[in-house]
């Protein structure tokens, strides 16, 4: 966890403090983020070079029926069963959940 020395990424341009998304710079600094190529469309892309109003697919949804919840592992949602469990912080005695 951070707490116990866990380092985000940051920008590497000089005295930048933003959280680095691409190539190891922040957006401000020119980490290129897709848009939508549909036109005049200004949401993230998804694949397929667009977002999901148009035409990405969603993601998969728990395969329990009636259950609308996305799937995390083995097609089933946290509900129904999936064991889905985040790293623990190595520090001795700490609980936290790394980032």
């Amino acid at each position: 966890c951070v707490r116990h020395g866990a380092k985000l990424k940051l920008c590497s341009s000089e005295a930048c403090t933003n959280i680095a998304q691409r190539g190891g710079v922040c957006v401000r600094h020119g980490a290129k983020l897709k848009l939508c190529s549909s036109e005049a469309c200004t949401y993230l892309a998804r694949e397929g070079g667009v977002c999901i109003r148009h035409g990405a697919k969603n993601l998969k949804i728990c395969c329990h029926e009636g259950c609308t919840k996305k799937a995390q592992q083995g097609g089933v949602c946290m509900t129904h069963g999936a064991k889905v469990e985040r790293k623990r912080c190595s520090s001795e005695g700490c609980t936290n959940k790394v980032q």
